[in-house]
Formats: C-alpha cells, structure tokens, sequence
C-alpha cells in the first residue's frame, strides 16, 4: 500500500470523532445517535449507530402476528419449492422458507434485539441467493455502514491469481515505483483478506455463487461504482484494520449514516427529536413512519433513483463522457475511445476501438436496461438502432457486448435489444407463475369478467374505464401466447396446473410481441421497430458478451437469448483468487418481480370486485381474504422494497423444465482484470476480445466446460419448438399442439375477444361502482411494466 498523508488524516480524524461521541453505556447510544443528527452531523462512529439499533426491544406480540403475514405473502415466491429441492448442480444448500419463519416466531423470547429478529427474517431472503425475493423491513433500512477504504482484485496478466488491493493503490501498479509504493492486503481485522470479503459477502449479497458475491464486493475501476465491502448492511466491527504484504499495518474507523432510503420516506432527521432510547426509537421509526405503505406522492415503487453516483444503491450509468475518466485514473489520453453515441441516459453507449489491430471492433456498452429519464426507453432503442446502423456503415466486424454491472431492467427494452441485434430471430422469454390456490381463483375472477361483456363493461366502469387487462395483468392469459408463438385459448389451457418437482405451476407462456398488443410487455408510447427489413449487423460467431457475472434479471434473459437463441459466447472476469470456470451471469434468473404491497392490493382488488359483481363463490375455499386483510407486514415493509418473484424463466427446448435459477452456467473463458483493464474501459475490452479469440489468455481450466458453447452446449436456435419437443408443462389444451388459434407473433395482432374460448354464462353484472384508489392501480401496475432488479 502507497500511504498518502491524506490517507493518515482521514484515519485520525474519523477516530477522533469515535472518541468524541461514544456513549458511556450501549442503552444511551440512541440518544447519542439522535443528538448528532440533530447537531447536523452526518457521520456517525459505526459501533453508536450498531448499539442504538441492537438496544431496540423485541416486538414480540407485531412480530407474532408479522411472521405470520409473511408465510401467506411468500407462497407467492415462485421457487419457493425449488429451494427446499433444488438439483444437484445447486451448491447453497436447501432452504425451508416457512420452516424457519417458524422456528424464528416459536424463539422470539430469546433474541436480544428487534434488530435480530428482523435479521433472521432478512437472512431467508439473503440465502435464496435470488435478489428478486426481497426483506426490507424499517429497522434495516435506516442506518448503512461505511469502511473509508475500497478494495479491488487484480492480476498481474490476466491469468495468474490475483491479489487484493486499495482500490487507489491499482492505478500506481503500473508506475515504475509500484514495488516500493503499492503492496497487496493480506489481512483485514486479523483474517486472510479474501476469506473475510468472502465471508462477509455471504451474508448480505443475494448472488448465486461466492464469485459473483465477491465480485460486488470490490470497486469497480472504470465507472466508480463503490463495492459492498467499502458500503455494507451488516455491522461487522467498530474498525477495519488493513495489514499489508510489506508489514504495514492501518486501522480505519468506520462509520455510519441515514440510508438514502430513509431520506427518501415519510421520516426525516427532525423525527429524530422524540428519540432517547430503543423503545422511543421503535415507536418513532419502527411503527409505519419510515416503511409503511408509501404516500401518494412518493416517486416510485421502491426506488432509490436519488442516490447518487457510485453509491451501492444508485442507478447504473455510464460516467458521461467515459473517457473524462483518465482524469482521474490517469488513463493516456491516446488510444482511448470516445462513444460514438450515447443514449440521454447514460445507459447505453456505443464504442470503435482505435488501437493498431482492433479497428474492426465495435462495443455495445450496456450499464441496465432500466434507463433514467427514459421512461418507456425510446432513447434507449435509438441509441441502439443508431449505433448498429454507424457500425453497418463504418463496416466493423466484431462486437463485444459489455454487460458488467448490469443488474436488470424493462424486459421489452432486452427484447428489443436481442431483435436488433438480430432481426431475423424471434426471442423466446418463457416463463411460468406458480398455481397456488390463490393464483388460480383470481384468474378464474379475472377470466369470468374478461369473457362477459356485461362485466367487462361494469369493471371498466368502476375503474374509470381501466380494462382488466391493466388491472390484473398477470392473468390475463389473452395477451400471452404459448411456447409454440400460439394463441391460448382459454384460461384453463393457460392456468394448467402442471407438477413439477412436488409443486404446480402455469403453462409455460411467453410474450406477445406485437405492436397491436398493448398489455403482453409492450409499454404505451413504445413500438418494436420493424427489424426484419434491416441487415444483421454482426455475426453471432464475431459477438462475444463480456460480464463481469453480476448480470441478472432483465440482463441475465438477455444472455440467455443471446446464447440459446443466436449461440453468442461470453467471457468473464473476477470471481475467487482461483482457476477454473466462472459464470457469466450470477445475478438471478428469474421472471417478473413485484413488491408485496402489490400481492395485498391484487388481494384487495379481487375481493372487493367479487363482492360487488357476484363472484364471491370462485373465491370460496382460498386464503385471499386473509390475505387482503394483512396489516403489520405493510406497517413495517410495505413500501415497495420488499418484493417477492412470481416467475420463474424456463430455457426453450429443456424438457426437463428446470428454472434457469438452477442451471450451471461456465463462461466459455474467465480472465482477471489487470491493473490496466481495471481502470481503463478500452484495455478491458481488448482483454475482452483477446480472450475470446486465443484461449490460451483465459484462466486454467475456465474454457470448454460443459454448460458452455466452447465445451459443447448446442443452441436451439430462432425455431420454433415442433409437438415432439414439448414437455407436460408447456402443453395446452392436453395435446400438446397449442390449441389455441393461429397467431400471437412478432408481426401479427392479437384476435378480437370473440375468437376465444371460455364461459359464456357467466352471472349478470350489477351496475355498481368498486372503489380503487389511486394507489390501488399504481402499485398493482407499476410493477409489471419494468423487470426490477
């Protein structure tokens, strides 16, 4: 480690303020805690901020009746099941979701703090290893921690294992002072360096495997974006001390502050005023101020778009101007490419490389698929759609797609993506819910309303004029076709069930992708451009993906149509000081994602209506007045940030119908990043392409893998599934065949109501009004038009 004077003063002063403020006795800490914020401070000693939260009492009655809240809201996690028998290639063990709920609720004498309590609770969701099943109860979400030091891994070339870093130390790697000024860590509060970031990492990331959890933990050199080791969840010390390779050891004290989440609630710092002790702290924070259902003039469902860049939580972007960067990383300025064009939000960009050799390659740079200030993506698309067409003209041959920090997005904006990509082929996306009791009689609900003008027109006229394709999109079957591109009939073609290891679940469907359809995924004010008139850009075999493996949901089904459908290889880079493979998407692979106050409003909503449209009896036999009726669960995480995942994607021609969530997955290479791909964008991309063409650059035994294309995996390909190919779950109507009528493509509109199946004797409908509230359509519909992640 280089040791810069600076870097002693922040040491001092941070510890000096840990002698100022820390309280005599832990049952003080909150006060101290309120009495800085009120003073302005914004920073607070690590250990006060840890004691004020562990001094809060247990809820033992709310949690009683919380957790029981919290086993009906989670059947609606579509893996539930999975999790308890998960296949053998699954290494996270098994996790019985309401056993444990259980266990917890039959103990909660014996933990010391609400803060542990609701810790347990969290912990289920973390060891799903699926960041679309969210906790984010109120006393978890107030205070982050803060360690004032980065850290990142590199290798000398590439190949070799890497060594953990100070962040600020890499860019002196490559100096000629490096061995005197720069050396590796070796320890972190008296542990093997990488053994406690990967420890720690367990603990709070929800990737799949330890590679992808690691690689969150470091900072990223290129963009910025702050890892989870230097901004974390979960208190680990009051200190972090960092002993280095050449015997220098510095202790850094770590701090704490409000979350951006907590800024952006009905709290604030001035409720802090009533605050004395735990017991005040749980009645001010803990009581539906700062997680409660959100107010009607909150920005969005769960969203932290006010974070600022380089944040944990904040939105992906590419730092304007890339290559501004060099200013600060001390990048030269020759050989480094400018975008050629770059979408307003940051999101996207597109790249030439110009150094001697690569002046044929092109880079798709894509950060998330959920662009800021873009709100149906349209400039997103056009970013895209120009930049292939520069490409065409300036007649590049090779693409490297970067999809490094890409956590997900508006599933229409990857499909759309994939069809300019190549516009020939028809992406596949197919997904299946899970047919609980209650999924299947609100979709009874639904398909009755849907299929009798009289209470089709009643339910708009109660909705000011909202089709109950809006309002329950989820089931409505009509604007979804099955996996042969077909029409589904009917609900009960759709609804199935279909066993599948010792649960039930939908048939398989997938998008409806024409443009006349403005329910299936295509949001309003958005239109597939027609891509079949235009030339492929790029052969697949000159395409190469490059993750960094915490790609995931929306992105994760882009990799998926890329490799399945088009045969587009990956490589990746990171993971363990260790050879072999590494995956290429770690992030999850699940469907749709909604917050769980959507779950209770669905409830709400059907309850209401079966009431004022004779429909009480195909509720009969269900939990969905229950459910309707849960109350604590939205008291303390009913604001948006917990979310439960009501899809699982399934891979197209895999007849064992595994969710992709359980399929290993290798890169066909791994390489590490070096000193120099760390930092500077255009050197990882060559490393990138380097890597794709000579293997002899990629990590020992991280090529030709199995799961891979390089090791044997076999794309299925734009086609079509033939009968013979289908398996139980992806048949409808019994046969196999897709029985319902012709259509439901990419080009072709959907048919008029009357050309489909279903009741046609359903019960008149009274001319009544059901009440929604504002929020009722905005949490049910918000949720579904973008792929959280």
């Amino acid at each position: 480690m280089f040791i810069s004077s600076s870097f002693w003063a922040l040491a001092a002063n941070v510890a000096a303020l840990s002698e100022v403020t820390t309280p005599s006795t832990p049952t003080q800490a909150c006060g101290t805690v309120a009495s800085l914020l009120l003073a302005s401070e914004t920073s607070l000693p690590a250990k006060v901020a840890h004691e004020c939260l562990q001094s809060v009492p247990v809820d033992i009655t709310g949690n009683e009746v919380l957790i029981d809240e919290l086993k009906l809201v989670w059947q609606w996690q579509s893996e539930i099941k999975y999790l308890e028998n998960p296949p053998e290639s699954w290494k996270n063990g098994l996790l019985f979701a309401e056993n444990e709920l259980d266990n917890i609720r039959s103990h909660l004498t014996d933990y010391s703090s609400e803060y542990a309590v609701q810790q347990a609770i969290q912990s289920i969701t973390v060891r799903s290893r699926n960041y679309h099943w969210n906790y984010e109860p109120d006393i978890l979400t107030i205070f982050t921690f803060t360690r004032p030091v980065g850290v990142a891994s590199v290798s000398s070339d590439g190949k070799s294992l890497p060594k953990l870093y100070v962040d600020d130390d890499i860019t002196l790697l490559s100096s000629p002072e490096k061995d005197t000024r720069v050396s590796e860590i070796v320890q972190i509060n008296g542990e093997e360096a990488y053994q406690i970031v990967d420890r720690v990492s367990a603990l709070e990331q929800q990737f799949i495997d330890a590679d992808g959890r690691l690689n969150k933990m470091f900072t990223t050199g290129d963009t910025g974006s702050v890892g989870q080791f230097e901004r974390y969840s979960i208190y680990e010390d009051d200190t972090t001390t960092l002993e280095f390779a050449n015997g220098t050891v510095v202790e850094l004290q770590n701090t704490a502050s409000l979350t951006k989440f907590f800024e952006r609630s009905n709290a604030n710092i001035t409720d802090f005023a009533g605050v004395t002790d735990g017991q005040s702290f749980f009645d001010t924070f803990c009581t539906g101020l700062v997680s409660g259902k959100p107010s009607d003039d909150e920005k969005s469902l769960g969203s932290v778009s006010n974070a600022q860049p380089g944040h944990p939580d904040a939105p992906r972007r590419i730092p304007h101007n890339y290559h501004d960067l060099r200013k600060r990383a001390d990048i030269p300025e020759s050989n480094y490419s400018y975008p050629v064009v770059e979408s307003n939000s940051s999101a996207v960009a597109g790249y030439f490389l110009h150094t001697p050799g690569y002046e044929d390659v092109a880079v798709l740079k894509i950060i998330t698929f959920d662009p800021l200030d873009d709100p149906w993506g349209n400039n997103f698309q056009a970013t895209i759609n120009t930049f292939l067409e520069l490409c065409i003209k300036e007649q590049k041959q090779k693409l490297v797609i970067d999809l490094r920090e890409n956590g997900g997005g508006a599933t229409h904006l990857l499909l759309d993506a994939f069809m300019q990509l190549f516009p020939g082929e028809l992406p596949f996306s197919g997904q299946w819910n899970r047919a609980t009791e209650e999924f299947s009689a609100i979709g009874d609900a639904v398909s009755e309303i849907y299929n009798s003008p009289k209470l089709s027109g009643s339910f708009e006229n109660s909705t000011d004029g909202n089709k109950v394709d809006l309002v329950f999109k989820v089931w409505a079957y009509w604007n979804y076709v099955t996996v042969q591109n077909k029409n589904f009939a009917s609900w009960d073609e759709f609804k199935g069930p279909h066993k599948n290891n010792g649960d039930l679940y939908t048939t398989v469907f997938r998008y409806n992708l024409s443009n006349e359809n403005a329910f299936s995924i295509r949001p309003p004010g958005f239109a597939f451009l027609n891509y079949t008139s235009k030339p492929q850009p790029f052969a697949s075999s000159n395409i190469v993906m490059f993750t960094d493996a915490l790609c995931g949901s929306a992105c994760a089904s882009f990799h998926e149509e890329l490799k399945v459908i088009a045969g587009v290889q990956s490589v990746a880079v990171g993971g363990r000081p260790r050879t072999g493979p590494l995956q290429a998407v770690t992030g999850t692979k699940g469907g749709e994602v909604i917050p769980i106050n959507a779950v209770l409003e669905y409830a709400a909503t059907i309850v209401e209506t079966a009431e004022q449209l004779d429909l009480q009896h195909i509720l009969n036999n269900t939990r969905i007045e229950e459910l309707a009726s849960v109350s604590q669960l939205m008291v303390r995480a009913g604001n948006g940030a917990s979310r439960v995942q009501i899809q699982d994607q399934l891979r197209k021609g895999d007849r064992s119908m595994t969710p992709l969530q359980y399929i290993y997955e290798a890169a066909d290479c791994r390489v590490f990043y070096t000193s120099e791909s760390w930092r500077e964008p255009e050197a990882a991309w060559r490393q990138a392409w380097d890597a794709f063409v000579h293997r002899d650059r990629c990590v020992e035994g991280s090529t030709g893998l199995a799961s891979s294309i390089s090791g044997g995996f076999k794309p299925f390909g734009p086609r079509e599934l033939t009968d013979a190919e289908l398996s139980d779950g992806e048949r409808v109507g019994g046969c196999g065949s897709g029985s319902g009528t012709a259509g439901g493509n990419s080009t072709a509109g959907l048919p008029s109501p009357a050309e489909y199946g279903g009741p046609v004797n359903a019960a008149p409908a009274r001319d009544v009004r059901v009440k929604f509230t504002r929020w009722t359509l905005l949490g049910v519909v918000s949720g579904f038009l973008v792929a959280s992640w």
